[in-house]
């Protein structure tokens, strides 16, 4: 009996410390949150600068600093293809005072890369998708296509000879490729290249028979006219390009956007991602800003919260799908 009067005063000492300290982490939150920030803001970028995932962190950084009261300093922590980035962002403490901006490469990079141990969904929460770049499948000028349907009747009648150019194994664009290849039940063969300019260049080039490629990458060859655009991969027709359908037109039911994201560490205070949410989206809510993104084949998104987390785990299961009917291993 006295044993188990020892025993329970223990207990009750032990549950007593853990709501005590439960109540001191959730003031010392609080008051943080309130104070927030009171010193610079640092961004983290995974690629080097002149990207699109750099342009997109400058052009919001100063808007955002403004709001914030406080400076947003944009970082270019590179390498491993934009993995070294994810691993600074995470080392980081959660306190809201680094920011990583992702993008679809970095929620995929766990399904393509061997190694890669974090997990985008988990491990950091939105604040706000910012912009979208929509895919279009482009063609040269002078291809014998003049439609989607014409390509993939092409494709049909022979399997495995039409190509098509990507940024590299495992990227967006990859996944861009394969996506269409699924739905429009079609052998058409990879063929990966080193980033968008030599992907696009393969195209234009006649390398390659097509390219799925970013809006941002082929929007001046559109302009120029040595490109043409065969479908957008989008819900939506390009505001500057109306004529091009989109994959929902014309029945393949998907979409490929390289999306822009910034995100914080998943244990940062509540009160501190409000404060980023609403400086964020003021920020992204002004037409100079909107203005920039569209002269860059941009279309702001803005989007926060449950809705934004729906974005990113989406575009996860997406990928991990993908990959396992195309047989995209981890390299």
């Amino acid at each position: 009996m006295v044993e188990f009067n020892k025993r329970l005063r223990f207990d009750c000492h032990s549950l007593l410390l853990s709501l005590f300290l439960i109540l001191l982490i959730g003031f010392f939150n609080v008051s943080n949150a309130a104070d927030y920030p009171t010193k610079p803001v640092q961004m983290i970028v995974p690629f080097p600068p002149g990207g699109g995932s750099d342009t997109t962190a400058r052009i919001v950084a100063d808007r955002v600093s403004e709001r914030l009261g406080q400076p947003v300093v944009v970082v270019n922590k590179t390498g491993g293809g934009g993995v070294l980035g994810v691993y600074a962002a995470l080392g980081a403490p959660p306190d809201g005072y680094t920011i990583f901006v992702c993008s679809p490469a970095a929620v995929g990079a766990p399904i393509v890369r061997k190694g890669v141990t974090f997990n985008i969904i988990k491990d950091f929460k939105p604040i706000d998708v910012a912009v979208n770049t929509p895919y279009v499948v482009i063609v040269k000028k002078a291809a014998r296509w003049l439609t989607i349907e014409d390509l993939l009747a092409e494709a049909k009648k022979n399997p495995g000879k039409l190509t098509y150019s990507s940024s590299g194994y495992g990227g967006t664009h990859h996944f861009a490729g394969e996506l269409l290849k699924i739905h429009a039940h079609v052998d058409i063969t990879h063929i990966p290249m080193e980033g968008d300019s030599p992907a696009v260049t393969a195209v234009l080039g006649g390398h390659v028979d097509f390219s799925p490629n970013g809006l941002s990458a082929v929007y001046k060859f559109l302009k120029a006219g040595s490109a043409r655009g065969l479908i957008v991969m989008d819900k939506k027709r390009l505001q500057d390009y109306p004529d091009i359908p989109t994959t929902i037109e014309k029945g393949l039911p998907f979409t490929v956007g390289a999306w822009q994201a910034f995100v914080v560490r998943s244990e940062t205070p509540k009160g501190v991602v409000d404060k980023l949410e609403k400086a964020f989206k003021e920020a992204l809510n002004d037409e100079k800003v909107n203005a920039i993104f569209r002269d860059t084949g941009c279309v702001v998104e803005n989007v926060v919260g449950a809705e934004a987390a729906k974005i990113l785990a989406d575009e996860y299961k997406m990928r991990s799908e993908v990959a396992k009917k195309a047989k995209i291993l981890p390299q």
